[in-house]
C-alpha cells in the first residue's frame, strides 16, 4: 500500500492509497489524521497489509513501520523531535530515510521497530 501524493488531494484535503491490483481508495484527510488509515480501511471493508514495512537508512535496513504507516499523519513520541516533511520517502523496497534525520530520530517515530543487530 502506497499513498499518491496529488495537486487535487491536496486541493481538495483528501488522500489517496493505491491497496494494489489496480485499486484506489480516497479518504478526507482529517478523517485519516482523526481515526487512522487502518479504522478507516475496515469500514471500507477493505482488509488492511499485515506485513510490517522496512526502514532504510544509508543503505541498510534498520527496522519496520507499520503497514499502514503515513509520514503525514505519523506522530513523534519525543518533545526533542517532529517528523517532517521528506524525513520518509516511500519506494518498493520500503520507507527511505531522509539525510536530514539523525540516527535516534527514526526511533521517536510511532511505530517504529528498530532490527537488533
Amino acid at each position: 500500500m502506497k499513498r499518491l501524493e496529488s495537486p487535487m488531494d491536496e486541493a481538495r484535503h483528501t488522500v489517496t492509497y493505491d491497496i494494489g491490483n489496480g485499486r484506489r481508495v480516497t479518504f478526507d484527510a482529517r478523517a485519516v489524521e482523526r481515526y487512522g488509515l487502518t479504522r478507516l480501511m475496515e469500514a471500507e471493508g477493505i482488509e488492511m497489509p499485515t506485513e510490517r514495512v522496512p526502514v532504510i537508512q544509508y543503505g541498510r535496513c534498520i527496522g519496520t513501520m507499520p503497514p499502514d504507516f503515513d509520514p503525514a499523519s505519523a506522530r513523534s513520541v519525543s518533545f526533542m523531535y517532529d517528523i517532517r516533511p521528506g524525513d520518509f520517502t516511500r519506494t518498493d523496497e520500503g520507507w527511505v530515510v531522509g539525510r536530514t534525520m539523525g540516527a535516534s530520530d527514526v526511533d521517536c517515530v510511532a511505530g517504529f521497530i528498530r532490527d537488533d543487530q
